[in-house]
């Protein structure tokens, strides 16, 4: 039986498929990587990190990774990868005005739009004065879009500009999970909001599949 994600407190069931998702790892964490340059001694963030494969990386590359994730699962593998004294466990002992780079990856386009609010401001307060925050989701251009090279999707023929949700099966893993869709508009309108301006906005490569150009990520560059 397929396994099904339908909301925040349920990712800890795909945990081992996560960990093995290699064409995401080559889609959106390659391009992070790439777009951070040198992270040597650098104070990242990595929140909601899931089972910390991309602050395994950055760490190997010499930045000094800490995460947190809600799910107690995720941040026990976390503590195997990383070590304890990288691994908050709880979102109010996060440092303020502190981390030179804050990561938020694949999180706001999985929780109630309310929480999305919630989830930035909390990262503003937490990065430094001249830190950066990168946030990236699903690019909500390719909502209609019923296949791409990560997954298939089953669009419900809503509008681009209307929020919904729709269902998404992971071709690796091959579990199901509910992508929660908002216009890449309303997320910078919810970012300023926070105070937050947008230094940069880029996506993560484009491929052709079944006539369609597709680029999979959208990731925000923000600062104070």
């Amino acid at each position: 039986m397929r396994k099904s994600v339908n909301n925040q407190d349920q990712w800890a069931k795909v945990l081992s498929e996560l960990e093995e998702e290699y064409a995401k790892l080559q889609s959106y964490d390659k391009t992070i990587i790439e777009h951070l340059g040198d992270v040597r001694n650098i104070k990242v963030l990595d929140y909601g990190a899931g089972p910390a494969v991309l602050a395994d990386l950055l760490q190997n590359l010499g930045a000094q990774v800490k995460v947190y994730d809600i799910s107690k699962e995720m941040r026990e593998i976390a503590v195997e990868k990383l070590g304890r004294a990288a691994v908050i466990d709880r979102v109010n002992s996060i440092p303020k005005n502190y981390f030179d780079i804050i990561l938020c990856n694949l999180v706001v386009c999985i929780v109630a739009e309310e929480e999305v609010y919630q989830i930035i401001k909390n990262l503003r307060s937490k990065i430094a004065s001249n830190g950066k925050i990168y946030i990236g989701f699903c690019n909500p251009k390719i909502y209609d879009i019923k296949e791409s090279n990560l997954d298939y999707r089953f669009p419900i023929g809503e509008d681009y500009s209307c929020n919904h949700d729709y269902k998404k099966v992971k071709k690796e893993g091959n579990y199901e999970i509910i992508e929660r869709h908002r216009s890449i508009e309303w997320y910078t309108k919810v970012m300023e909001d926070a105070g937050l301006e947008v230094s940069d906005v880029f996506f993560t490569p484009e491929y052709e599949l079944k006539g369609f150009k597709i680029r999979d990520f959208i990731i925000f560059e923000l600062t104070k």
